[in-house]
């Protein structure tokens, strides 16, 4: 059996603040898949606090599942889940060579506000698979 290897990969992530999972107390796997990052974000409006976070791990795609592309040329996807619930959403991120995906999933303390939405997805919007 060979190994499985993922591709370096870059994101905007100016407006996150990103951790390993040891530093918040989390495991390197989360349901059998492999942890790599926490991400966490905040949207200051006057007197609103609205924040995101979001774990980024790795997996194997089985097949299609039903997703909207985040903007035209890019990698990521929206996962369309029907009973996903309003304060979050995921995002399949698929290598360039096989099965292999990042997945991104994301929980928004406050449900689905427009300001926090929009910043989930210029992140997803910049990612890219490094040359």
């Amino acid at each position: 059996m060979r190994d499985l290897v993922l591709p370096a990969f870059e994101m905007d992530c100016r407006d996150w603040l990103v951790v390993t999972p040891a530093e918040v107390g989390l495991p390197d796997e989360l349901a059998g898949a492999p942890l790599l990052a926490v991400l966490s974000t905040a949207v200051l409006d006057g007197d609103r606090f609205r924040s995101a976070r979001c774990v980024l791990s790795v997996g194997l795609l089985d097949e299609d599942v039903p997703a909207r592309p985040v903007a035209d040329g890019s990698v990521a996807a929206e996962l369309l889940i029907a009973d996903e619930p309003a304060d979050s959403m995921s995002y399949v991120l698929p290598a360039p060579e096989g099965r292999l995906a990042l997945l991104a999933e994301f929980m928004m303390a406050d449900g689905a506000d427009v300001d926090v939405v929009d910043r989930v997805e210029a992140l997803m919007a910049s990612f890219r698979w490094a040359a």
